[in-house]
């Protein structure tokens, strides 16, 4: 982290993207029962492997392919409005009511925010909760927009959301054709927990910030190789 906010104080960066769940809020806990449990409610037992996998099939997905996910695999009679509904209604109080911030956070935004760069969220989740949670940790205001793969029709296994929020900050060509001027990506940190996250933007040629969490541990080694920089708690 010392290395990282040097870099910041010294003018390094120009824009940075934060992603939410398991970066900047202590959140994947949650996501890693919820579906097991709710499955539960419908009749069906999952073994510990087969939560596992599970899980790591739903990290990839957005909201929507989640859902779809789970009715298709598991033959499940309730309509996707009706298994969104009642997944929302544990994650909301979650979200509004009990989240915390990751560890170290706050001081990396406030860096960010004392040294003028503009900074954007982007996220594979669900932009009220995540809202809701940051608002009532104070850490909402620091943002200058939110952008959310579901909205932009995209997954992180690519980085078009962090080139969209990108141009959003500094400007450029709204088609997405070119990038702003005067900026690289390597400018521009974007700040993650997961595997498939981190190597899209790397690959891009942003500069990579991993996040620990305790949910991508199997991935920890292929992680810091993706990583420029790397905060563990």
């Amino acid at each position: 982290m010392k290395d990282l906010i040097k870099a910041i104080q010294n003018g390094n960066f120009k824009a940075a993207i934060f992603d939410i769940d398991g970066t900047l809020i202590d959140s994947m806990p949650i996501w890693e029962d919820l579906d097991a449990e709710f499955l539960k409610t419908q009749g069906i037992e999952l073994t510990e492997q087969e939560k596992q996998e599970l899980n790591a099939t739903m990290w990839t997905m957005t909201v929507d392919e989640g859902i779809r996910y789970l009715k298709e695999t598991y033959a499940l009679s309730l309509p996707e409005e009706a298994i969104r509904k009642a997944l929302d209604d544990v994650i909301e109080h979650f979200y509004v009511d009990e989240v915390p911030a990751k560890p170290g956070m706050r001081e990396l935004v406030e860096a960010l925010h004392d040294a003028g760069v503009p900074m954007a969220l982007a996220t594979v989740g669900a932009p009220a909760h995540e809202t809701a949670a940051l608002k009532r940790l104070g850490l909402l205001d620091y943002f200058d927009g939110m952008f959310d793969c579901n909205s932009l029709g995209t997954t992180k296994r690519e980085a078009v959301i962090y080139e969209t929020a990108v141009r959003a900050l500094l400007g450029g060509d709204a088609a997405g054709v070119s990038f702003p001027a005067g900026v690289s990506r390597a400018d521009v940190l974007v700040v993650e927990d997961v595997l498939h996250a981190l190597i899209a933007a790397k690959e891009a040629g942003f500069t990579t910030v991993a996040v620990e969490d305790a949910a991508s541990a199997k991935d920890k080694d292929a992680i810091r190789a993706a990583a420029d920089y790397y905060i563990h708690k």
